[in-house]
């Protein structure tokens, strides 16, 4: 009876174990969707500003626009190199719910938290500079639109 008990436990423990593992895996893929999505809108952004807005700023404005394309292309990839990173991570997270890399969990988990945080900073440099594009931009619109009721 006791080695029965014995077996069930250890079957618990590896199916946690493998569930541990398995939301680690699902949360990577969360987060290549998210970088994904932020790739899409960083293409709209750039449209945006080089085809509709560069044209029409004054030289400060210009000077903002180009910063900011600059930091949307950087950004862009930076998020290449971190879906790389997590790509490769999601391989190593399911050796180890193969237990291949067993010994080298806490490395893992590790790595889970480090790249936790690199999405994180991530995501809140591409919203500062989403702010600041949509503001030049709405700045940009509120002159043109000064100057067409001044000319009329």
């Amino acid at each position: 009876m006791e080695k029965n008990q014995l077996t069930q436990k250890k079957e618990e423990e590896k199916s946690s174990f493998e569930n541990s593992i398995g939301r680690l895996h699902s949360k990577a893929q969360q987060w290549i969707s998210e970088i994904e999505f932020i790739k899409i809108e960083q293409n709209f952004l750039k449209e945006l500003l080089s085809e509709h807005i560069i044209g029409l700023c004054t030289t400060d404005h210009y000077a903002q626009a180009k910063m900011l394309l600059n930091g949307i292309e950087h950004e862009t990839d930076l998020g290449n190199k971190l879906i790389e990173s997590i790509k490769e991570h999601k391989i190593n997270l399911a050796l180890l719910i193969e237990n291949i890399y067993l010994k080298k969990e806490d490395k893992f988990r590790n790595n889970h938290k480090l790249l936790k945080m690199e999405v994180k900073n991530y995501i809140e440099n591409f919203k500062y500079i989403k702010e600041q594009v949509f503001g030049l931009v709405l700045l940009i619109m509120k002159i043109e639109k000064e100057k067409k009721l001044l000319s009329e």
